[in-house]
């Protein structure tokens, strides 16, 4: 879980209102706050006895969800190792490890495959994400995407999104996604920028992810989305507008503008430390980008889904991203894959071998860690998925979980108006262009700030109406 930052680790006695305070000297899309907040916003949580986790996962999948549901499903391959990736587990070698990997998951599937968890209620998204799943070869592709349609009780309209890249998914992985269910495509472009690409181990030139870009929206049957990443080591903002600009000029479906993040074990966070590669773009040139990229985007008018998603056509939804951030559960397969049920974030074991021995041999989901959320998970997610939305009403989010959160967060989001990062539509909180790029530290803080204050004072009362409700 996200590791709260230094204004909720004091003590109840020395804490200070202004320690949450924005500062309202400078520029406020630059330096609003001294430190980034880079890890997704959350509360403290307990860890679960590693004796006690399959016992209470196995009870959790013996009752029913009473929230919005998601499914993810990790694959763990990639042909290459991005230099900035932190998600790279394995590498991908040949056929037989794609079919071998797509028997197990659909073991995986199988295994709470009768339990009310897994059966009773709709779920809206299903994300297969990784690693690379396009490096799986065709036929797998198929049957993985059947075989979560035919276990899952999908929504009819639910968001079915495969994750990948360009390179060595053709025609026939794309026409065997869209046979087995996908109805939405994302695919990490990250930069059009050849030079730039290759430098972080991406192998395409911009002609061929243009040219399968174009391909893959020909069919005229899913969303195609691209990420687009700002902040690489050598990124000028010229490269930035350039990207954006190859973005427009395409007839896709949407778009995510994602900042860089150095994970200090990647390849490139090393490179880096060795003096072999510059560094990245200081923050306030990430800021700069960010900014320029939100006007652009506007300009164009591209449709503001959440604070780094934007579509072009009522095609791009943006289910499961935005679900992720909020009050839903996640349903989890495959290794290395996260999900949060019952209260309990969990992730499955990382390690292929023991994951898929465990799934094949021994017919159990073996999970490596597991927490118990936040008494206050739901009300701080919902706060988390609002903010995402570039706006929040405090007054209704507290009259649906009984708390005064207007009154309370009163004080901090004037000051965060002050600093201008907030502005006000009516009875809206609503983010400016600097709150945007700083969302995570607002909602990071917002969730501290009422852990000092409202839910400290309203601890006893908010839990007995939880429990009437059936959510404790």
């Amino acid at each position: 879980m996200t590791l709260l930052n230094e204004s909720f680790s004091k003590t109840e006695h020395d804490w200070r209102i202004e320690d949450f305070f924005a500062d309202e000297s400078g520029d406020p899309l630059t330096n609003a706050f001294h430190k980034p907040i880079d890890a997704h916003p959350g509360s403290s949580a307990k860890s679960v006895a590693k004796n006690e986790i399959d016992k209470i996962f196995k009870e959790i999948h013996q009752r029913e969800r009473k929230v919005k549901t998601c499914a993810y499903v990790h694959v763990p391959f990639c042909e290459s190792h991005c230099l900035y990736c932190g998600f790279y587990r394995k590498r991908y070698d040949d056929a037989e490890q794609s079919r071998q990997y797509a028997d197990a998951l659909i073991t995986d599937l199988n295994i709470f495959g009768n339990t009310p968890c897994q059966t009773k209620g709709p779920v809206h998204a299903v994300y297969i994400g990784g690693g690379t799943p396009t490096a799986l070869e065709a036929s797998d592709l198929k049957r993985i995407l059947l075989a979560l349609c035919k276990n899952l009780p999908l929504a009819n309209d639910c968001e079915i999104t495969v994750e990948g890249r360009i390179r060595n998914f053709g025609p026939k992985k794309m026409e065997a996604c869209l046979e087995g269910g996908a109805n939405r495509f994302s695919i990490g472009v990250q930069t059009f920028d050849t030079n730039l690409r290759q430098s972080m181990g991406r192998l395409c030139a911009k002609d061929e992810v243009i040219k399968g870009l174009i391909q893959l929206s020909s069919y005229d049957e899913a969303a195609v989305i691209i990420d687009l990443i700002y902040g690489f080591p050598g990124q000028t903002m010229e490269m930035w507008e350039s990207d954006i600009k190859t973005l427009m000029s395409l007839e896709l479906d949407g778009a995510d503008l994602y900042q860089l993040k150095i994970l200090p074990e990647t390849p490139l966070a090393k490179a880096i430390e060795k003096g072999k590669m510059p560094g990245p773009s200081d923050r306030p040139q990430r800021a700069r980008m960010y900014a320029r990229g939100v006007e652009m985007m506007d300009n164009a008018m591209f449709r503001r889904l959440t604070v780094n998603h934007w579509g072009r056509t009522s095609r791009e939804r943006n289910i499961y991203n935005h679900m992720v951030k909020g009050p839903s559960d996640c349903l989890a397969f495959g290794p290395g894959a996260g999900g949060n049920l019952g209260g309990h974030f969990f992730f499955i074991e990382s390690d292929y071998d023991k994951w898929r021995k465990a799934v094949v041999e021994e017919g159990r989901k073996p999970v490596a860690m597991m927490n118990v959320l936040s008494e206050y998970n739901t009300v701080e997610r919902t706060i988390t998925s609002e903010l995402e939305l570039c706006r929040i009403k405090p007054e209704l989010i507290g009259k649906r979980f009984g708390l005064p959160l207007a009154a309370t967060l009163a004080p901090l989001f004037q000051q965060w108006t002050r600093a201008g990062l907030m502005g006000n539509i009516g009875d809206w909180n609503v983010l400016t262009t600097a709150g945007q790029f700083w969302q995570v530290n607002i909602a990071q803080l917002t969730i501290n700030y009422l852990h000092h204050t409202l839910f400290k004072e309203n601890y006893g009362e908010y839990n007995e109406k939880q429990a009437l409700l059936g959510n404790a």
